[in-house]
């Protein structure tokens, strides 16, 4: 993958993680990069130099995502929702037949059925947790306390598995816990927060950092050890994530204009991870 599409790649990859239900893991596996990203991050320190090369663009585009068109998304989905979640579906729906290429092309392997249907289940059942009643509140209890490190630290945990976990939106679990606004405080304000608060990021930095470390290195393993399985449980998720954006369909010009935006994404990502597949593989990584 060349320079200017890593960029693109981290773009698309830093607008959707500030979204609520739309997963940068996702993103990045229907983007055909997410094993790439996990094999840089993981041996960094054994070659700074070629993992930087791979990951320096990348970066640059989720910075460029997050906080240029992360303000932009966010009035593109207070006014326009549906077509902006229909866009974002048309986009997951464009990288699925390229996982379910990788998953017969690699030792010809099949999909695992039943964990592909239990992964699908989990992620329609935390989107349905998510807007009932559970009520589950991190936000009242994090400004003193040993237990307030403690909870600080599992909301940066919960934070990047949702960034590494494809079909977990980090938005989403942050809402669950109540800690969503936490961490827009922290995007929004970064140079005006308290003292107090400045202590409570340490530990929620903590958490993302570990957090991080361990998933890594644990979904690498299982993707090199039990593909299948893991590739079966990554699309489940990927595919059951579309439920958490989903807004309804109106027979209406609307309508029709939202299938057209997801027709057209729906393209591109196709295109976009087709070609990236044809890439030989050392160049998709570096």
């Amino acid at each position: 993958m060349n320079f200017i599409k890593r960029i693109l790649a981290g773009i698309i990859i830093g607008g959707g993680m500030v979204l609520p239900g739309v997963s940068g893991g996702v993103l990045a596996v229907i983007l055909g990069i997410y094993e790439s990203l996990l094999d840089s991050i993981s041996n960094f320190l054994k070659d700074a130099k070629k993992h930087s090369l791979f990951l320096g663009p990348i970066i640059m585009g989720v910075v460029i995502g997050v906080f240029l068109f992360g303000k932009v998304l966010f009035f593109v989905f207070d006014n326009h929702p549906m077509e902006a979640k229909y866009t974002f579906i048309g986009l997951i729906l464009g990288g699925i037949p390229a996982l379910f290429k990788e998953v017969k092309t690699k030792g010809n392997r099949k999909l695992n059925i039943p964990i592909f249907v239990i992964t699908f289940i989990i992620s329609i059942a935390l989107f349905v947790l998510g807007k009932g009643s559970l009520d589950i509140d991190f936000a009242s209890k994090i400004n003193s306390g040993p237990i307030a490190f403690i909870l600080l630290f599992a909301t940066g945990f919960i934070f990047i598995a949702g960034k590494i976990i494809p079909g977990i939106s980090s938005s989403f679990m942050l809402m669950l816990i109540g800690m969503y606004q936490f961490l827009l405080n922290i995007l929004n304000n970064p140079l005006r927060l308290t003292h107090n608060e400045y202590l409570q990021i340490i530990p929620f930095v903590l958490g993302i950092i570990i957090g991080a470390v361990c998933l890594v290195k644990l979904i690498q393993s299982l993707i090199k050890h039990h593909f299948s399985i893991t590739y079966s449980a990554i699309i489940g998720f990927v595919i059951g994530s579309i439920s958490a954006i989903y807004p309804g369909f109106s027979f209406d010009l609307k309508g029709i204009m939202c299938l057209a935006l997801a027709i057209i994404s729906f393209v591109v990502i196709y295109k976009f991870t087709l070609t990236t597949q044809k890439e030989p593989k050392h160049c998709q990584r570096y």
